[in-house]
């Protein structure tokens, strides 16, 4: 058997999101398809104020959710994710991610990211609507 100390695993598959791997400073977490990932479930987006997060897509399908603006939601964005490419979301930004049932996304963020340093807002009816005409999802 391989040390802890020379190599430590994470890996999760179950329903949401999970941390696997805490080292210097950073996280690994893996999301997986639950309700909040659905597209009938959107209604809102998050920002966090002291990192970057980077997703992943490993398997299945994910359209990443941006919005343009600081403490206001401006233009809407929807980037259909590729698997295998990193998408890193810059701090301050506005985003949330909607899946498929089969997805598993990777992410990076700093350790101590939680909800005391971010930031959530709720959609406006017009917005809800930008980003649901975009978005490959449809409700069911």
């Amino acid at each position: 058997m391989i040390p802890e100390s020379l190599l430590e695993l994470g890996e999760f598959f179950g329903e949401g999101y999970k941390p696997v791997l805490d080292f210097h400073g950073w996280r690994v977490a893996m999301l997986r398809y639950c309700d909040a990932f659905d597209v009938k479930h959107l209604h809102q987006v998050e920002r966090h104020r002291e990192t970057n997060e980077v997703f992943i897509l490993t398997a299945g399908e994910a359209d990443l959710i941006l919005f343009e603006g600081a403490d206001k939601l401006e233009k809407a964005h929807v980037v259909p994710m590729k698997l295998n490419v990193a998408y890193n979301i810059a701090a301050y930004g506005w985003h949330h991610i909607i899946t498929s049932k089969d997805a598993h996304v990777i992410i990076f963020e700093l350790t101590n990211t939680s909800r005391e340093n971010s930031d959530y807002i709720e959609l406006d009816p017009e917005q809800l609507a930008a980003v649901k005409s975009q978005l490959r999802f449809k409700e069911a």
